[in-house]
């Protein structure tokens, strides 16, 4: 049976690699035409192709469980139309020892998945950012605010005493996300009075220090009671120190993070920005459902393999390869659309990340358990 089990393991490699390039090639095709328009206004010809090239890895992670399906229902399609697996079966082929021959590749390839989607694709997603925005004063913002990043944080004033910074950088550099364009920064005391206001045209962070901000003002707002009707003395002070460094959780990492897609990130940087805001008392429902959806996404990949498995005990009448492979793609379509409406139920309704990543794919198990079920029996 290992003969079985490394020829199960090439076939099954060698048709995923064969169905991934024509479907990366295929979307790397509509990912070129996107940018057509841009080419000769904003960017050359070899800059689109070089924009194209750094979308691959996450396409290839994104379509890694469809192509494996695709694959693993034409080797078993395959198997089943010349006979092959009837004869394995003959020699006390188990579902269970057929399970235990398709799992030496479906950890191979889910290996492979976590690489593309937690080193490969997120370093292209960062480059891709810096190659668009060389030629714009190498800057780069928030995504979908024109007023640039904007983040909150809990901190200590000079008194010791807690406060809350809403704080707004304009741009942070495509290449050093340790130089930023302008700061605003806003501070509260707890009970919702502003206490000072600081703008500066820049910021460099150093470790350990913090951020310096570059030519800042700072308006320091004096402490006053609401219900008192007397005039106040105290003034606005307002100053322009000559260094100025802003102790701050913030740091560029979190910065970094406001201008990349969830999907686009890693789960390190989900986790760090997840412990940011959740110690900030935000709202994390967005990011908890990508942090365990980048957790569990590449382990499809053995749902698709077990999904596989009753094409297996399809004889010849079921239908031919094409028929088969179909089938496989109306099945992989069908696991998109449920991972995709999951995701949009969970954040709406504000679901366990964790039941909303694992769901799509313990429901296609289930599928899978039915029909090998059924079709071994018949």
């Amino acid at each position: 049976m290992k003969v079985i089990d490394k020829q199960f393991t090439k076939e099954i490699l060698l048709s995923t690699a064969f169905v991934l390039v024509a479907l990366v090639a295929l979307f790397a095709f509509f990912d070129l035409i996107n940018q057509m328009e841009d080419v000769g206004t904003e960017y050359t010809l070899g800059t689109a192709f070089l924009l194209t090239s750094l979308t691959l890895p996450s396409r290839i992670y994104e379509v890694m469980p469809l192509a494996v399906l695709l694959a693993a229902v034409y080797t078993m399609a395959r198997w089943a139309a010349k006979s092959e697996f009837t004869v394995l079966r003959v020699a006390g082929m188990s579902p269970v020892r057929l399970a235990r021959a398709l799992l030496l590749p479906g950890v191979l390839l889910v290996v492979l998945t976590y690489g593309f989607g937690e080193v490969v694709a997120p370093w292209a997603a960062r480059y891709t950012i810096e190659v668009k925005s060389g030629d714009k004063n190498d800057t780069v913002s928030a995504r979908g605010y024109v007023s640039g990043v904007w983040v909150r944080d809990l901190a200590q004033n000079h008194e010791g005493k807690p406060v809350d910074r809403y704080i707004n950088v304009k741009n942070l550099s495509a290449s050093n996300m340790s130089e930023t364009g302008a700061w605003r920064m806003f501070e509260f005391n707890r009970e919702g009075k502003l206490l000072r206001m600081i703008h500066a045209d820049s910021a460099s962070f150093h470790p350990g220090k913090g951020w310096q901000l570059h030519k800042a003002v700072t308006v320091t707002y004096p402490a006053f009671d609401p219900k008192d009707t007397k005039p106040i003395e105290a003034k606005i002070i307002t100053s322009a120190p000559e260094e100025l460094y802003l102790e701050t959780t913030v740091g560029p990492e979190i910065l970094g993070v406001m201008t990349t897609k969830p999907e686009n990130m890693s789960m390190r940087d989900l986790d760090r920005y997840l412990a940011h805001i959740t110690k900030t008392n935000q709202q994390a429902e967005h990011y908890q459902i990508a942090f365990w959806s980048k957790a569990t996404y590449p382990l499809a990949i053995i749902v698709m393999l077990a999904l596989s498995m009753p094409f297996a005990y399809m004889n010849a009448r079921s239908g031919g390869v094409a028929v088969k492979i179909f089938l496989g793609v109306m099945i992989g379509i069908a696991f998109y659309a449920l991972n995709n409406l999951f995701s949009y139920l969970g954040i709406v309704n504000t679901w366990s990340p964790i039941a909303v990543s694992i769901t799509p794919s313990a429901v296609m198990l289930l599928l899978a358990a039915l029909a090998l079920c059924y079709v071994e029996r018949r």
